[in-house]
């Protein structure tokens, strides 16, 4: 009797000490699709697509939730992402359900200035539209982008430090471009917006505040620094930048 109460005794303490431990690791976030580790855990890049759990959290500019679980919208390249990526300029939306394969409608938005990539690319439709291999956004924001934009592009200074080989885009921006808007346009660097305005400053008088600028000419190579926009060719001369190898546009399934 003696040996069984024992026994009975180290199976509650080994139960007990495992709760414990698990406690000691922190709370359970849900994630689904990729993303980058937390550099508190290890660091590098979690390339499961599919729900999983961490112990760690996410941020509220790089991720978004999807029916309980945090998806990253961020450039995965920045983190080492070494897989199939994408280019894109300037904000633009991300439709999450096409991109975790879950059949939930769910579009958010990418605040990532200038030059950046995503290993996925945007479902067939007149939203976007790609010149030199480059996906620019040409469709009419919705109000939810706007009212959450002032929040939304301190994004931007998260990546600021970050060194790594990001695209550099030399082409033309397409018509309908959100940043050659007025009232969505965004200067990074490198990049000269035309933007016509108007403004008044008191009764009587009026601000032109008009840019003028020469169309650029294009091409798509990668920078490593910490800029990536777009280059002007204005007759001056520029240094070169070595050409990345092309990925092949992939079409992921996915399901839960």
């Amino acid at each position: 009797m003696r040996t069984v109460l024992i026994g009975i005794a180290l199976i509650f303490a080994t139960v007990a000490g495992t709760g414990v431990a698990s406690a000691g690791r922190g709370k359970q976030v849900k994630y689904i699709g990729i993303h980058p580790v937390a550099k508190a855990h290890g660091g590098g890049f979690c390339y499961i697509e599919g729900p999983h759990v961490h112990v760690f959290g996410a941020d509220k500019l790089q991720y978004r939730d999807h029916r309980g679980h945090q998806h990253f919208v961020g450039d995965p390249v920045a983190y080492g992402y070494d897989g199939p990526r994408h280019a894109y300029q300037g904000h633009h939306p991300i439709h999450v359900e096409a991109v975790v394969g879950t059949g939930h409608p769910d579009t958010e938005f990418c605040y990532l200035n200038g030059a950046h990539y995503h290993y996925f690319t945007p479902p067939p439709g007149p939203e976007f539209k790609v010149q030199g291999d480059v996906h620019f956004y040409v469709a009419e924001p919705p109000r939810a982008y706007i009212e959450a934009r002032p929040t939304m592009i301190e994004v931007n200074a998260v990546y600021t430090p970050l060194v790594y080989a990001r695209p550099v885009v030399t082409v033309e921006p397409p018509t309908g471009w959100i940043h050659a808007r007025a009232d969505f346009a965004v200067v990074t660097p490198g990049v000269v917006v035309a933007a016509p305005r108007a403004t008044v400053v008191s009764p009587g008088v009026v601000i032109d505040a008009r840019v003028h600028v020469p169309a650029p000419t294009i091409r798509v190579d990668v920078g490593v620094g910490i800029g990536g926009g777009v280059y002007v060719d204005d007759g001056h001369r520029h240094r070169r930048h070595h050409k990345h190898k092309k990925f092949k546009n992939k079409k992921h399934k996915r399901r839960w």
